[in-house]
């Protein structure tokens, strides 16, 4: 008499088995060929798919950016080695010395940038520089200036504007800012100068269109002047 257990034994190692050659055939290719081994400098470039899936190399093949890979380590590095913060995490220097930022934050052998969990930013002197210079540069295009000119006399706004200026600066070491660092708004110079400082790299966007501004806030004036902006004029009668 065959025993059961016996039966159960033979069709678990047979299972095995079929497992085992499904893994070592698993690399086969669709026409029975070993897929190519990727070498180390294949692995290290970063594939550009979109530039591929475009053909702008005329074909779909492989296409890296720049031609080499840097990687998020590299990325940082460079930041670092320019002055700039990458994921607003501080330069080395700037946490030791509490530089626009809490120090390190030390319980016995354990260190942790407990500061940067509340009070993180990318703002220090480096990117304040940037942002001069972004502002300072203004919209620097020929072509897009002529196409202003057009757009002017066509529609009779322009196109193109100066890009956009990031208004956030230094911190002013408060866990929560006021009303007037949220809205930008201090008729009565309260927190203007005091607990807030207005950053002095321009505000491009509004100087391009200070024409539809009115002194003072928001009233109904200022609003019935920005919905007259953008109304179509009316053909005129025909007598």
């Amino acid at each position: 008499m065959v025993r059961r257990g016996s039966t159960f034994a033979r069709a678990g190692a047979v299972a095995c088995l079929l497992g085992g050659a499904s893994w070592a055939i698993s690399e086969l290719a669709f026409v029975g060929v070993r897929c190519p081994v990727r070498d180390s400098l294949t692995q290290a470039n970063g594939y550009r798919l979109d530039n591929m899936l475009q053909q702008k190399q005329g074909d779909m093949s492989l296409d890296v950016s720049e031609g080499f890979w840097i990687g998020e380590k590299g990325f940082f590095k460079s930041q670092n080695a320019q002055g700039l913060r990458y994921r607003m995490i501080a330069l080395k220097d700037e946490l030791k010395n509490g530089i626009e930022t809490p120090k390190l934050f030390q319980l016995g052998p354990i260190k942790i940038r407990l500061g940067e969990l509340f009070g993180g930013t990318g703002n220090n002197e480096k990117l304040r520089e940037l942002k001069r210079k972004l502002f300072a540069s203004g919209l620097n295009d020929p072509q897009k200036e002529a196409e202003n000119d057009y757009w002017l006399k066509r529609y009779g706004h322009k196109r193109w504007y100066p890009k956009y200026i990031n208004q956030s600066g230094a911190n002013n070491g408060q866990f929560l800012r006021g009303l007037a660092a949220w809205s930008g708004y201090d008729p009565l110079n309260e927190e203007r100068g005091k607990t807030w400082k207005e950053m002095d790299f321009g505000k491009p966007w509004i100087e391009a269109k200070g024409e539809l501004r009115l002194p003072g806030f928001v009233s109904k004036a200022q609003m019935e002047k920005e919905m007259a902006s953008g109304r179509l004029l009316k053909e005129p009668e025909k007598k």
